[in-house]
Order: C-alpha cells, then sequence, then structure tokens
C-alpha cells in the first residue's frame, strides 16, 4: 500500500509522495555502509546490518533528497537478541546510518555530496509511537558511536471504515508535505467501502523475500500473468512469427517489474512464472502452436489462420480466465526439445 502514493494517481488513491515530487526509484535496493561508519559500530561494539536494504526507495530531484521506507507489520523493540543476524534493529541501524551523500554516490547521483537522506518505517496502524521510539534510541546509539544518524520517522496505517489513512507518528518530522500538518486522524490515501478488499491493489501479488505465497497471493498471481500472457500472445497471432520474451510477461504483468532491485526476491517470482508459462505453451502446443524457447525468449512460428483462431479461442475462454492451470505443481513437464535450462 506503501508504493502507491509515490505513483500517478488512480480513482480511488490520492498519491501523497507524487504530489510533493518524489519519485519510486526502486522496491529492495541494497547498499554497502561506508567502511568507516562500519568500523565505527564495532569499536562501539553496536550491532547493524553491513548492507542496507529499504523495501522501497523514493527520491525528490530538486530537493536532493531520498526517502528510503521500511515497511513493517508491527513495531519492535532496539534491541536485537543474542547473535541475530535477522533482528530488524540491525536493518534500522544500518538504515540510520546510511548517509545521503554515500547512498547517493552508490546509486551514481549527480553532486552526490548535497544529497540528505530521511529515513522512513511505515508500520501497521496503532504501532507508529513505539516504532517512532525505538528509531530514537537507535539514533542515540549511533551517536554515541559516533556516527550521524539521519533523521527518521514513523507512520501508521490505518484502515477505517472509510477508507486507509497514514498517520505520522507524534513528533515524527516526515518531509512530506501532506504528513507536516495533517488532520488529527491522518491523511486519507485510499477511499473504499467497509467490505472493499484492498489487496487486489499490491503492485507485488508476492514477495518470495516475505515467505510462501498464500492461497490468495497465488491467485492474483495466475491471474496477473494470464492476462499477460492474453494480451502478449493475442494481439501478435496475426503475424506468421513471433516472439515474447519472460521479461515482456513480467514487464506486463508487475507494474513496477524494473524498479524491484533484490535480485534474490525477482528471481524466485521468475521461477514461478516461468512454471505457468510453461504450462500454458504445453497447452498451446496441443493446438497446434509452433513454439520453442531459446534462453528466456518463446519463439512461434507457422501460425496459421486456424491455429490463431484456436488459440485465440482459449486465451478468451472461462477456462482460462478461471485459471484452471495450476502455477504452484512441480510436475508438468514442457515436451519440448528445445526447452532451455531454468525452464
Amino acid at each position: 500500500m506503501v508504493v502507491w502514493p509515490a505513483l500517478p494517481a488512480s480513482a480511488s488513491i490520492r498519491p501523497i509522495f507524487r504530489e510533493d515530487g518524489f519519485t519510486l526509484r526502486g522496491i529492495g535496493w541494497a547498499f554497502a555502509l561506508p567502511l568507516e561508519v562500519r568500523a565505527r559500530a564495532e569499536r562501539a561494539n553496536l550491532p547493524l546490518k553491513v548492507r542496507a536494504s529499504p523495501d522501497l526507495l523514493l527520491d525528490h530531484r530538486q530537493r536532493k533528497l531520498l526517502l528510503p521506507i521500511e515497511c513493517k507489520v508491527n513495531s519492535f523493540g532496539p534491541n536485537a537478541s543474542g547473535e541475530s543476524r535477522t533482528h530488524p534493529a540491525l536493518q534500522a541501524a544500518a538504515l540510520l546510518a546510511a548517509d545521503g551523500p554515500s547512498v547517493a554516490d552508490y546509486l551514481g547521483l549527480t553532486e552526490p555530496a548535497q544529497w540528505q537522506a530521511y529515513l522512513l518505517y511505515a508500520v501497521g496502524g496503532g504501532a507508529e509511537e513505539a516504532m517512532q521510539g525505538t528509531l530514537t534510541e537507535l539514533s542515540h546509539r549511533l551517536q554515541a558511536a559516533h556516527i550521524e544518524p539521519v533523521p527518521a520517522g514513523a507512520l501508521g496505517i490505518h484502515l477505517r471504515d472509510d477508507g486507509i489513512y497514514l498517520q505520522p507518528a507524534p513528533g515524527a518530522r516526515i518531509p512530506v508535505t501532506a504528513l507536516q500538518a495533517p488532520p488529527q486522524n491522518g491523511v486519507r490515501v485510499m477511499e473504499w467501502e467497509e467490505d472493499d478488499d484492498p489487496r487486489p491493489l499490491y503492485l507485488l501479488p508476492w514477495d518470495p523475500s516475505i515467505g510462501p505465497a498464500d492461497d490468495y497471493e497465488r491467485r492474483v498471481l495466475e491471474e496477473r500473468v494470464r492476462s499477460a500472457l492474453a494480451s502478449l500472445i493475442g494481439r501478435r497471432l496475426d503475424e506468421p512469427a513471433f516472439e515474447v520474451t519472460l521479461d515482456e510477461v513480467l514487464q506486463e504483468a508487475v507494474e513496477v517489474w524494473e524498479m524491484w532491485r533484490d535480485r534474490q526476491a525477482a528471481a524466485g517470482f521468475q521461477r514461478a512464472v516461468r512454471r505457468y508459462v510453461r504450462q500454458v505453451l504445453n497447452r498451446l502446443s496441443k493446438m497446434g502452436l509452433n513454439v520453442q524457447i531459446r534462453q528466456d525468449t518463446l519463439v512461434f512460428d507457422l501460425v496459421t489462420p486456424d491455429i490463431a483462431r484456436k488459440v485465440r479461442s482459449y486465451l478468451s475462454s472461462a477456462a482460462f480466465r478461471r485459471g484452471e492451470l495450476d502455477l504452484w505443481s512441480e510436475d508438468a513437464q514442457l515436451g519440448f526439445d528445445s526447452l532451455a535450462e531454468g525452464w
């Protein structure tokens, strides 16, 4: 839900970040902390990750301001338990230590020394005040280690009867105009009815870095991939030969695909999509459509008007729209000798 306010307006969503001049630079960016920062943290026995990886990274070119955003369901405390390398406090400390010039230089931005950063944590409604307390405590610990933290604030995502609201934590000075003097109950960024489900608006139907897909995420992913394949293949069937790349399928299915920088998560997503595409191709080949796979390119040829008619009918059928193919089964095999590695 946090990505949408950074994208162009839709019928029911107010893009407060975009209104203020922010654009989405990437999802899952990862950048290493400067060696001096890591050395000071080690001398002070201050645990933190050596690579900071915010869920989202927004930027404002005119203000030269970077806005890394980390999304959590709940708040957490500042103390990492035992030898834990995954406690969210380690990530928070790293993000607080990732100053604007260092991140701008890593991203290859012009005049990196002039860039600033502000860290924003978006948490479930009601957890923002506790999250702000954690960010404040971690900032104090960084200062004690002679590491200057970036300013930071927490933002609660509240689901109310008439919409979704963003509510800054008390004392948070978030550098977004709509959030600097918000109404008492926060800023409404999405309208909805009481029985509406906001999940169809998920730009990433499933993120493998969070965990296995649940039933809803699987269904949404299947629908988007089916829609992408129907569009990309269907509109080219008048040609006797054509190609469709896996990247085209991914871009059609996921609006922010090119901005997803978490390579491991993206690779897991690609594997799931490949399995589904493989099964669709199996069905299309039985209709007489000749297709070969060369790396991540689907090569269709010998397309006759009769085959095109059959394929179009199938892609627009209720059975295809219902998704009778199973994206997640491992046993479907494509019987093509040209099957590329990874398919």
